[in-house]
């Protein structure tokens, strides 16, 4: 299982909870959308996204993503110590550390 390291968490103004990536990615992330889970590849910005929420937190969007990253593309994403955090409300940034461990 290959490693990412997650180095930005941001809601867009779309309202997509985007996951950034340290590294470039690879050109087989695209294909995450087949796991129809309301997961995608961004290449302009270099990280996994969220359909728009509607229903789920932050949190929730978060370990949705990281689960079918894990499953569907066999990468295992994890949360950098130092990540940036944009437009995220604090009680889903302070969930998403606790159960990432940070």
């Amino acid at each position: 299982m290959n490693r990412e390291m997650i180095n930005r968490v941001e809601v867009l103004y779309t309202g997509e909870l985007l996951l950034g990536l340290k590294g470039d990615g690879n050109s087989d992330y695209q294909y995450v959308y087949r796991e129809a889970a309301g997961v995608y590849w961004d290449q302009e910005k270099r990280g996994f996204k969220s359909t728009p929420m509607k229903e789920w937190s932050c949190s929730q969007w978060f370990s949705q993503i990281v689960d079918v990253v894990r499953t569907g593309l066999d990468i295992e994403l994890y949360l950098g110590a130092n990540a940036v955090w944009i437009n995220v409300p604090e009680h889903d940034k302070a969930e998403i550390q606790l159960e990432n461990a940070i």
